[in-house]
């Protein structure tokens, strides 16, 4: 029995280190943990001595296709969010203009209408 509870409270804490942080980074909008982007994770582990850098792993090809690809879709639903913005502004500007037009037109209806009647009993 004694084992059980020391097994079961190791997890706890094993759960609760592996966690450690997730909260506070996510609130802050950065990634969940440390090592899942930024330098350290995208770019080579060493350069050689005169300079050039190591050859990007398979695994680093992948993450930056990645990045690209996702950029690229962002940048596509950034310039359709755009152009359905301008439709939008534009819809309401004729849905105002018609209205100015129509309220106008109303109202010299109705003064021509009253007009019409004070000549009449005139």
């Amino acid at each position: 029995m004694n084992n059980l509870i020391r097994r079961s409270l190791f997890n706890q804490i094993n759960l609760n280190l592996n966690r450690a942080g997730q909260k506070h980074r996510l609130s802050l909008g950065i990634a969940r943990s440390g090592n899942e982007e930024g330098p350290l994770h995208d770019l080579p582990d060493f350069h050689y001595a005169n300079g050039d850098l190591a050859a990007p792993t398979n695994k680093q090809k992948k993450w930056i296709r990645s990045r690209a690809n996702e950029a690229k879709i962002l940048e596509e639903i950034k310039s359709e969010v755009e152009s359905e913005r301008y439709k939008v502004i534009n819809a309401i500007k004729n849905l105002e203009d018609n209205s100015i037009n129509k309220s106008i037109q109303n109202k010299k209806q109705k003064k021509m209408q009253k007009d019409a009647l004070f000549e009449k009993k005139n």
